[in-house]
């Protein structure tokens, strides 16, 4: 899936993120919601969303697993040195500069690497990915660290006026199919 648009989001410890993805007119077309070893795929639009593991829904929404512990240690740039890493899984290798800051991570054929940081800081600017035949990249315009917290960010009680989709029908749907 071949993905370009406009991103926002929210990742807080323990395994919780938010990511909004917008179309062209600006509105949210569909975003991602983590908590702990569930997520969720939700279109606004078709009032509709699909449950997947965590890991399930970033390999098919990226084409790679990142949990998001994960994802708020590459956006921060803060990979503790010689910390056993909280989330299950294999173990990155990460190669880090002279001033310790990490610009490059592999895991499982997955690699993202740091070639720009936020002037004066270990916090990546642009990154890219690869795994096998596909790659990306992607540029951080601005971060906040340590937001106000907004629970309603993750909040879920909205999903029962939606509909539980499949996988396969919540494909078709962004597709435009259904």
């Amino acid at each position: 899936m071949a993905l370009k648009g406009k991103f926002s989001f929210v990742f807080r410890r323990p395994g919780r993120g938010r990511v909004d993805v917008s179309g062209p007119f600006g509105t949210t077309a569909y975003f991602l919601l983590f908590e702990g070893a569930a997520a969720r795929l939700v279109v606004p639009s078709k009032k509709v969303y699909v449950e997947v593991p965590s890991g399930t829904l970033m390999s098919r929404f990226l084409g790679f697993e990142l949990r998001p512990d994960e994802v708020l240690r590459l956006l921060a740039g803060q990979w503790p040195e010689g910390a056993p890493e909280a989330d299950p899984g294999p173990a990155w290798a990460l190669d880090r500069d002279g001033r310790g800051h990490v610009v490059r991570g592999e895991r499982d054929g997955f690699v993202f690497e740091v070639p720009e940081f936020f002037p004066g800081t270990g916090v990546p600017r642009s990154i890219r990915f690869s795994r096998d035949a596909s790659s990306g990249r992607m540029k951080i315009l601005s971060l906040r660290f340590n937001p106000a917290d907004r629970p309603q960010a993750f909040g879920t009680a909205f999903l029962e006026r939606y509909s539980r989709r499949t996988w396969e029908e919540m494909q078709d749907i962004l597709r435009n199919e259904r």
